[in-house]
């Protein structure tokens, strides 16, 4: 299995994050049954039309080591998967989604969060956004969400080392694979999922992109999740009513489990009681 880490010339987060593992395992390593390449794109990877533009044609699968700008203008580390549930404004291709890697991003931000509240970061699952859209299951792992986050040492390295922590973990069929819906940029709920459940969300759409959401879309959503996925996880007050009920409609129309976020974590946090 061949696993290609890249990261833009054009972005201080990727190159920091690309050293300091070049540092930690040279430019090509093992990590037990993957090989791992970094490989260097000189422009901005969100607007690849295709895996031999970034030099990853013999990937597998694609890392993409980046900075998080914006949402919530905090110290944080993000993960997510590319691509557009409506239209194309920053990359990859209008109603395309890119393809998940689900456990591998919630690898990533569990190994992040141990690290995270000791260096004043703070750890978030995103939406599906932007491009590429390729064919090739791709994720973005993240520091953000400004320049001196970017540039920040201890923010660099705890990336880097939570990046090879979640090579190392990863393994698909781990976790139960789900797809989201509802909330904001940033989902609370759907991060706490991340972190403390034994669901791994691939694709989501925030409240923004509801209004794009119909039963193709959904369809879309479930083939390109990059693992068998009989699960939806709804933030229910997290979006308009008559969205709420076209989405669900949907679902449960393509066969799809439907469960309500708040459901889940209660759940989660009774089950850690009894455990204790």
């Amino acid at each position: 299995m061949k696993v290609a880490l890249v990261y833009s010339a054009r972005d201080l987060a990727g190159i920091g994050m690309a050293e300091k593992i070049r540092d930690l395992q040279g430019d090509q390593f093992r990590i037990g049954n993957s090989s791992v390449e970094l490989i260097k794109y000189e422009r901005e990877v969100l607007y690849v039309k295709d895996e031999e533009q970034l030099g990853a044609e013999d990937a597998d699968f694609i890392v993409v080591l980046s900075r998080h700008s914006g949402t919530p203008n905090v110290p944080i580390f993000t993960a997510h998967v590319p691509g557009n549930f409506g239209q194309a404004k920053f990359g990859g291709e209008h109603f395309t989604l890119g393809v998940a890697i689900p456990s591998l991003m919630k690898e990533y931000l569990k190994a992040v969060s141990r690290i995270a509240p000791k260096i004043g970061y703070e750890v978030g699952f995103e939406p599906t956004h932007h491009g590429p859209t390729l064919d090739t299951p791709l994720a973005f792992l993240e520091i953000g969400c400004d320049e001196v986050a970017w540039k920040d040492p201890k923010g660099v390295e705890a990336a880097s080392y939570s990046v090879i922590e979640a090579l190392e973990n990863w393994k698909p069929g781990k976790y139960v694979p789900a797809i989201a819906f509802g909330g904001p940029h940033i989902n609370n709920h759907f991060t706490a999922v991340e972190l403390y459940t034994k669901f791994a969300i691939g694709h989501a759409a925030r409240k923004l992109d509801a209004g794009w959401v119909d039963l193709p879309m959904i369809k879309q959503a479930l083939e390109r999740n990059g693992e068998v996925t009989e699960y939806a996880i709804v933030d229910n007050k997290g979006l308009r009513g008559e969205e709420r009920a076209r989405i669900e409609e949907a679902l449960r129309e393509l066969g799809v489990n439907v469960i309500r976020v708040k459901k889940i974590l209660r759940e989660s946090r009774e089950k850690a009681k009894e455990e204790v």
